[in-house]
Formats: C-alpha cells, structure tokens, sequence
C-alpha cells in the first residue's frame, strides 16, 4: 500500500468577529472593560488599553451632574448678559480694538456668571448652550434694529463681540476643572 506523503489535518476553523456598532466590519479587537467586540473606528485608547465609545460615555458621565434646569439657567443668563453687553458696545465703543479688548473679558464674566448661578455643575452640553446664548444675545441689537427698520443693518464692532465672546464663553466652559 503507497505511503501518502499528505496528511489530513482538520481544516482550523476560525470564528469571525464583528464589530457590535458597524455589523459589516470584521474585528477581533475587544473592548477590555466590557469585552464587547470593537473595529478600529469604534475603538477609544485610553491609558489603560481600548475601550468601546459606550464605555468611555459612561465614564465620563460620572462627571457631569447638572440637571435639566441647568441648562435654561446657563441658556438665559447667557443670552441676556450679552445682550446687555451687546447693546452696550453698539451705543458706546466706537473703536473696534476696542471691541477686541472687551468682548474676551465679558465672555469669561458672563461664563463666571452662569456657572456661579448653577452651582458649577458640570453638564455635556453647558459650553455649547452657552455659546449659544451669547451668540444670540451678541447678535439682539442686529434683531432688534431689523425689526424696527426693517432693514438690516451690519454693525462690525457687534460681530466682532459675538463671535469674539462666543469664542471666550465657549472656552470657558470647556478648560473649568
């Protein structure tokens, strides 16, 4: 009887993995909290390893404790401080390096403001919201004298603020420990 020189080995099965948020996507990346399977476009590096977007989320909710309520407070006292500001500039400074010097400054006083008047909760959203209070707020002396004319009205020193305070707001927020 003729010696085969071919052996028959079992074929390895491999199982196929995919990934828990893109179905299509093969992976054997594992998430090492919750071991949850994870291609490269889902994975978070963290000092201790990969963890999967739903992980990382819920880590960092445990520092965010504003409420609801939070968000409104932060919202209105936002909009209407620079408004406040707002109309000032428009009435007063005449000299945009001016606007430039104050509009940084009133961006951090209204973000002051806002987180005092919350008690320094922190939520997700707060710097977003905010920026969009003074945006809108920056820009009610441009509403208010569309409505009134009826034209619109382009004031520089007004945009510069916005967008400057809206900047420094947002910045605010988002570097407070």
């Amino acid at each position: 009887m003729p010696v085969s020189t071919h052996e028959h080995h079992p074929a390895v099965v491999e199982e196929v993995n995919y990934c828990a948020v893109h179905p299509d996507r093969e992976t054997s990346l594992r998430c090492n909290r919750c071991g949850r399977y994870m291609c490269v476009q889902c994975a978070v590096s963290t000092p201790v390893g990969y963890r999967c977007r739903q992980c990382v989320r819920g880590i960092e909710d445990k520092f965010f404790t504003s409420n609801p309520a939070d968000y409104v407070i932060i919202f209105v006292v936002s909009t209407v401080l620079s408004a406040i500001a707002g109309y000032l500039i428009a009435a007063i400074v005449r000299w945009l390096l001016f606007v430039i010097l104050l509009a940084a400054p009133a961006g951090g006083a209204i973000a002051e403001a806002a987180m005092r008047l919350t008690g320094r909760r922190r939520g997700r959203y707060s710097a977003l919201i905010a920026a969009a209070g003074v945006l809108l707020g920056g820009l009610a002396p441009l509403l208010y004298i569309l409505l009134v004319s009826g034209r619109f009205i382009p004031n520089l020193s007004l945009l510069l603020y916005a967008g400057i305070a809206t900047a420094a707001v947002y910045g605010r927020f988002r570097m407070r420990i």
